[in-house]
């Protein structure tokens, strides 16, 4: 049924117009028919006769092609001149033909939304007829992209759009994304072109034709808002809506329904033991439409219904009994429903062991009324938390305002955090945060063994995520294996002392695992390699640790982490790194600092560097030696870098006490 269209260009001839040409093509094969008759019948005799034969036959020959020339017609008339694809009218014509055939059979359909990125740049560069020149181009590459089902669009200026039959969202993020890169294949003279797109889907986020079409355009939109260069799937919380009564509708029957919402019941662990700790309840919708439950709760508050779906879910949450004893229940609830009668009269008066999660995809109003009602819940016996911390609205402003109990990281911030540092860095400090202000940290989204020990060593107290335990009906247990991960990760930590073997790149766990290295030197390779640590963590080029002799009045280098061979100064040509030593206080060289000690800065500049930084190592008050960090750009050392090296250089008096005394008894 679908092969006529294994070419996206004309859309078959309206219905109407069919009919008109067909009927008028009948009635005049009905006359002549009726003038034959007559002649036959001797009205007008032999010549009548043979006249209307032969009008009878150019009827019949004119017929055919009368219909081609107008189905032709229709079709330019829906066909893009310039790209050869169907125009928007076309483009309209078949998405409400398809939505129909979607209904009958019911299937999906997917509508992808693609505009090129500054294209305007193109026709102010290059004039319109290379502009029009590159949209000729990006046509073929659609038609070479889309399958023989498909219909691909042009419906604007720089804007396209493909119509997917019998596709989920997913299918259609995956053609959205090659589409994008066979346009950025589109050569364009000193512009780099590429494109961004949005996608919809049928019957999942909208019913009729208009709403796909806005729903997928405010996609494409949210898309570039966020910096261009990619594609969007529709979600309800970034695309603004236009809720009509019928949104209304669909809500309040899934509220009359008192089968439509379900419960099921995802394991919060404590990561320190693996022991189980709770539960979140996380809604679910049946029959199933296809929509997610996040997509049903934003469509509900979008038509002033929130609250009564967020009562029916507490409600479902809180049906199940035999919970196990000690273990909470996690309930989310937009803040805007909290003060609601509907939500009021679902809570029990007893919250003892409930938890009352605040997603920060809501912005939380700083007012009176909010606050109020997390404190009657808290008086009540509830904890409060906000959900997915790091994402959304989340600050440290807004967790300040609301002072939670437990701070839960939104599931971007845990995703391969064992192979991200600036997730590490970030979620390290989330949980310096929680500590300051009494919060319990609890990671969402754990997903891997690999993540799962990471967070563990990173001191975040509870976790939940599919590798932990799944979402499932009441009430199920933790994974052994993830268990046994979370008490190996303390063992371990009791055990070395060290981050996690070496796991833990980020902040304090960084330099916990550097000072174990450091405490584990015991020859000059050790030293070499540790110092290559020292050299990332403080942002420098080389690092080096020398020892004083000041019998000799002279600095060997013992080791740096460039691994070149061992050196000595004599302290009297440097008098700033004599100061170091003598005041035990740190300084800085930066070459252009006119007030800068130019032998220091000398030797600066034959080294190739442009800025030094030098941290005595002081053992039981003696001064020992020097570490020094060179930077090859000329830039002040950071209060934070400064530290750091004074908390490394601590380290070192042991090491350096441990060199010598190796090399004396040699030496005996």
């Amino acid at each position: 049924m679908r092969s006529r269209r294994a070419r996206p260009t004309a859309p078959p001839a309206g219905p109407l117009r069919r009919g008109l040409l067909r009927g008028a093509a009948v009635g005049l094969g009905i006359l002549w028919a009726c003038v034959v008759a007559l002649a036959a019948a001797g009205v007008q005799g032999t010549p009548l006769l043979v006249l209307s034969g032969v009008g009878l036959l150019v009827t019949a020959a004119l017929l055919p092609l009368a219909h081609r020339h107008q189905a032709k017609l229709l079709g330019l008339a829906a066909t893009d001149a310039l790209t050869g694809l169907a125009n928007h009218r076309g483009f309209q014509e078949i998405l409400a033909a398809e939505l129909e055939q979607a209904r009958r059979a019911e299937h999906s359909v997917a509508l992808v939304m693609l505009d090129l990125d500054n294209f305007k740049a193109v026709n102010d560069t290059h004039g319109h007829p290379y502009g029009d020149e590159v949209l000729t181009a990006v046509g073929k590459k659609l038609r070479g992209v889309v399958r023989t089902t498909d219909t691909a669009a042009r419906v604007g200026g720089e804007e396209f759009a493909l119509i997917l039959p019998s596709t989920d969202g997913e299918l259609a993020y995956r053609i959205a994304e090659r589409a994008r890169k066979t346009i950025e294949d589109v050569w364009v003279n000193d512009i780099e072109l590429s494109c961004s797109a949005g996608i919809a889907t049928y019957p999942a986020d909208a019913e009729d034709a208009s709403s796909l079409c806005q729903l997928a355009d405010g996609a494409l939109y949210w898309a570039k808002r966020r910096g261009k260069q990619r594609t969007r799937r529709f979600d309800p919380e970034h695309v603004a809506l236009a809720w009509t009564d019928r949104h209304a509708a669909e809500i309040a029957a899934l509220l009359a329904e008192p089968e439509a919402i379900k419960s099921v019941f995802q394991p919060v662990v404590d990561l320190a033991s693996g022991h189980l700790v709770g539960y979140e309840a996380l809604a679910r919708f049946s029959p199933s439409s296809g929509r997610s439950p996040e997509a049903w709760f934003a469509q509900a508050h979008g038509c002033g219904l929130g609250p009564e779906l967020d009562a029916a879910a507490i409600r479902a949450a809180l049906e199940p009994v035999g919970r196990p004893i000690e273990t909470h229940l996690a309930l989310n609830i937009s803040p805007s429903a909290l003060s609601s009668e509907a939500v009021a009269e679902a809570l029990p008066s007893n919250l003892e062991g409930l938890v009352i999660e605040i997603t920060e995809h809501e912005f939380v109003p700083d007012d009176e009324t909010l606050a109020g009602a997390l404190r009657e819940l808290r008086n009540r016996g509830a904890r409060i938390a906000i959900d997915d911390a790091g994402a959304g609205y989340s600050g440290l402003k807004q967790m300040m305002r609301v002072s939670p109990d437990i701070v839960k990281l939104d599931r971007d911030l845990i995703k391969r955090i064992h192979a991200d540092p600036a997730r590490m860095a970030l979620v390290e400090s989330f949980v310096r945060f929680a500590r300051r202000i009494g919060a319990t940290v609890c990671a969402e989204g754990i997903e891997s063994l690999d993540d799962l020990a990471v967070v563990s060593d990173l001191d975040v107290q509870w976790g939940q995520g599919f590798v932990l335990g799944r979402p499932a009906a009441p009430w199920s247990l933790v994974s052994p294996v993830a268990a046994g991960v979370c008490r190996a990760a303390l063992a371990e930590a009791l055990r070395s002392g060290s981050a996690g073997g070496g796991r833990i790149t980020a902040g304090d766990r960084r330099l916990e695992h550097l000072s174990a290295r450091l405490a584990g030197a015991r020859s000059r390779t050790d030293l070499e390699g540790a110092l290559a640590l020292i050299a990332a963590e403080l942002n420098a080029e080389m690092v080096c640790l020398s020892h004083w002799h000041p019998e000799q009045g002279v600095i060997e280098t013992l080791a740096e982490s460039g691994g070149t061979g061992e050196e000595r100064f004599p302290l009297g040509d440097y008098p700033l790194t004599a100061r170091v030593l003598r005041d035990q206080e740190a300084v800085q060289v930066l070459v252009g600092d006119p007030e800068a000690d130019r032998r220091e800065v000398e030797l600066l500049l034959t080294l190739g560097h442009r800025s030094l930084l030098i941290v005595p190592v002081v053992s039981r008050g003696e001064s020992l030696g020097i570490v020094e960090a060179y930077s090859d750009a000329e830039r002040p050392w950071t209060r934070t870098e400064i530290n750091r090296a004074r908390i490394i250089s601590n380290q070192f008096g042991s090491v350096i006490l441990a060199l010598f005394r190796s090399r004396a008894a040699l030496a005996d």
